[in-house]
C-alpha cells in the first residue's frame, strides 16, 4: 500500500472513532487486529470481537468525551499519530491526555494499533516492528 493510501486508512479509522462508528472502524482492522489501547491496563485485545467488545463499552459509558489527531507521520509500515483524547474522570472531571499511536498497516488493514504517552515510545515501537529480533540476543536483521 502506498503512504497515502495508509496515511489515508488510518485516518478513516479516526473519523470512524470520532464518529462512534464502531463497525466501520472494525472494519478498517484486519480480522486478528491487535489493539493496545490507552484505557486498558491488561494487556492487548486480539481480534474483531474484542476491539468491538471494548469500543462499545467505551460508548457505552461515555468515559471517552473526544479524540482528536495533531498529525500524521509515516514510518516504515506504521503510521504514527500524535493527538489528544479527552476523558472524562469518575469525578466528572475532563482532563485532556497527550499521546502518540503507532498503527501498523498490512494488505490494506490496520494490523495492530497501540498508544504510547512519548513520541519517542511511538517511534522506538514502530521501528521494533521492522526488526526480527533472535532470541539468542543476536543483533536485529531487517525483515
Amino acid at each position: 500500500m502506498a503512504v497515502a493510501e495508509d496515511v489515508g486508512l488510518v485516518r478513516a479509522v479516526w473519523v470512524a472513532a470520532r464518529d462512534n462508528d464502531v463497525d466501520r472502524l472494525v472494519a478498517l482492522t484486519a480480522p486478528d487486529v491487535d489493539w493496545r489501547p490507552t484505557a486498558v491496563t491488561s494487556g492487548a485485545l486480539h481480534g474483531h470481537e474484542a476491539l468491538r467488545d471494548y469500543l462499545g463499552g467505551l460508548a457505552a459509558t461515555g468515559t471517552l468525551v473526544d479524540a482528536y489527531p495533531y498529525s500524521f507521520e509515516v514510518l516504515g509500515d506504521c503510521v504514527i499519530v500524535s493527538g489528544a483524547l479527552r476523558v472524562r474522570r469518575e469525578d466528572g472531571a475532563i482532563d485532556s491526555v497527550r499521546r502518540w499511536w503507532v498503527y501498523r498497516v498490512t494488505d490494506g488493514q490496520v494490523a495492530s494499533a497501540a498508544s504510547h504517552t512519548s513520541r519517542h515510545d511511538a517511534c522506538l515501537d514502530a521501528r521494533s516492528q521492522h526488526l526480527d529480533v533472535r532470541p539468542t540476543g543476536g543483533r536485529p536483521t531487517r525483515r
